[in-house]
């Protein structure tokens, strides 16, 4: 009786694990595809990859900020593109946070200061720490883009031409701003504010043309953008990787 007990214990026990053993249909299906996917391949389609993994750059400058808190966002392992004499920079960020007075908002605000003579800080960039290849243009606070002008400039032996364009006088009306005859931005309307050049040279170590600059849609606006190479859609130079917007109008 018990030799006959012991056996039925063990038939249960046999289809009990044969029972276990099987899958949906669904997660076989998911275990084929994860294992297609672990496949090595030989050509990467950079397009995909883009998608799947979307740059999360993102950006502050030095200034004063009413919408923005700056504190909730940088932190050590930013780093900073700044100017030593005539040549440009990117280290870890060194900077501060004071809260000043805000007479058109809050009654206060945060100002995010830098320690050196910094252009711009950025959460990641893949590119090593120390000086940066620059554009031979010279860039100051009245560099300003206004439709109508061009500059030429030469980046690592290559040839650039940058053009601004627009209708109207006090308010521009579908401002464009083209490189090299490709139009890599355009604002359907800005209140006469005056755009302009903050760093042209290399920031993603590709050896090709990357772009910071300020484009405020009104006198009171803060508004930059960061452009990369390596950001760019296909077919096209350059491409919007992060902007910050900020406002300090009364």
């Amino acid at each position: 009786m018990r030799l006959k007990f012991s056996f039925l214990l063990l038939f249960f026990y046999v289809i009990m694990l044969s029972c276990t053993d099987k899958k949906p249909v669904s997660q076989v299906q998911e275990a084929s595809v994860e294992q297609k996917e672990s496949t090595p391949v030989k050509r990467v389609d950079s397009v995909e990859v883009a998608k799947q993994k979307p740059l999360t750059y993102k950006i502050l400058v030095p200034t004063a900020y009413r919408y923005c808190n700056p504190d909730t966002l940088i932190n050590k392992n930013w780093v900073e593109l700044y100017k030593d004499g005539k040549d440009y920079y990117v280290g870890k960020a060194r900077y501060s946070i004071k809260i000043i007075s805000d007479e058109c908002g809050d009654g206060s605000a945060p100002k995010l200061l830098g320690k050196r003579n910094t252009i711009l800080f950025v959460n990641q960039l893949p590119i090593r720490l120390g000086k940066v290849q620059a554009a031979n243009i010279e860039i100051s606070d009245t560099s300003y883009l206004v439709p109508g002008t061009t500059y030429s400039f030469t980046f690592l032996g290559k040839r650039y031409k940058l053009e601004a364009k627009a209708q109207g006088e006090d308010v521009f009306i579908n401002y464009a701003l083209l490189l090299n005859g490709e139009r890599f931005f355009r604002e359907v309307e800005a209140g006469g504010a005056c755009f302009n050049f903050l760093f042209a040279g290399d920031l993603d170590g590709d050896s090709k043309l990357d772009l910071v600059l300020s484009a405020p849609t009104d006198y009171e606006n803060l508004r930059i953008f960061m452009f990369l190479s390596s950001c760019a859609p296909p077919g096209l130079q350059i491409g919007k990787a992060a902007e910050i917007v900020d406002d300090f109008s009364c």
